[in-house]
């Protein structure tokens, strides 16, 4: 292994979506985003929706995430997240329609509505379009 590059899993429920060799990667951390380098410190960190971006044999690369978890150590990181996509296989009418939901389950407030699904819904909705440039 390199010593200048980092060991990146990309885990979903589906299976394993990516594994390369980066120089730095950059996630949606629950506390803040947070970037990694070479030789981080050990790290495990809670992640929420939003863009994964990463540079891979010195090109910027960028995947949209949703929810899920980093444990970084020793120069290898492992990412479980419950969905990740690369921004060109974005489809803006799904995600525009999914936030269109998102918001009208939650200004209508329903008794039975589950409201951390539908914000995480919403997060997840908004950074697909964030990615593609719409928002």
């Amino acid at each position: 292994m390199a010593e200048d590059n980092i060991r990146l899993e990309i885990v979903t429920p589906e299976g394993q979506v990516f594994h390369q060799m980066v120089e730095w990667f950059y996630v949606p951390a629950q506390l803040g985003a947070t970037g990694v380098l070479t030789g981080h410190a050990p790290l495990v960190t809670a992640l929420v929706p939003g863009l994964l971006k990463l540079r891979r044999e010195g090109r910027d690369e960028q995947l949209v995430v949703g929810e899920g978890f980093l444990e970084m150590r020793d120069n290898e990181a492992e990412i479980l997240v419950h969905s990740a996509e690369a921004v060109e296989n974005i489809d803006i009418e799904r995600a525009m329609a999914a936030r269109d939901r998102s918001q009208k389950r939650l200004a209508e407030h329903t008794e039975d509505l589950d409201t951390l699904r539908a914000e995480t819904s919403l997060a997840r909705a908004n950074a697909r379009l964030s990615a593609k440039g719409i928002i």
